[in-house]
């Protein structure tokens, strides 16, 4: 063989591995952008999962907001109710001795030193030492405040 067919058969072997390694890095690079695509579809997948799970919490929450607030609203009416009510045989000893309570003036005391959104809240005697009584302000079922108050010198505090 001569000289010259040797070097031609040489550039020919060169040319086809270049092209063969041209096309496997062809391949390679589809199948990259093929991997990265189906990683992007997952993780939108995952983020619009995510999204309806966390809707479904939101309306499950807005649903037991809404059961919460009609059980406190209940539970007001009926705390008021039973604040409010004033039973015969108390009626008939408040008017025997021409006063009140001293549980009720305690509390008018409290609404009194409150001031004027005292009707938003509800006043709970807790406790009684002597002639201090223990008030709890209550407002939607739970207690923000005490107030001491004092039935001899009329004094109120607040805790």
């Amino acid at each position: 063989m001569r000289n010259s067919t040797k070097v031609l058969i040489g550039v020919l072997l060169i040319l086809i591995l270049i092209l063969l390694g041209y096309v496997t890095y062809i391949f390679i690079q589809e199948k990259t952008v093929i991997e990265n695509e189906t990683e992007e579809k997952n993780i939108v997948n995952e983020i619009e999962e995510q999204n309806v799970v966390n809707e479904i919490n939101t309306n499950v929450a807005e649903e037991n907001t809404v059961t919460n607030t009609e059980s406190n609203e209940s539970t007001e009416t009926s705390v008021e109710l039973n604040q409010n009510y004033v039973g015969k045989e108390e009626q008939e000893s408040n008017e025997q001795s021409g006063t009140e309570n001293p549980e009720q003036t305690a509390i008018d005391f409290a609404k009194e030193k409150w001031g004027e959104t005292s009707s938003s809240y509800n006043f709970v005697v807790e406790n009684v030492e002597g002639n201090v009584y223990h008030i709890a302000v209550i407002s939607n079922a739970i207690t923000i405040a005490y107030m001491d108050v004092d039935l001899e010198t009329g004094e109120v505090t607040e805790n």
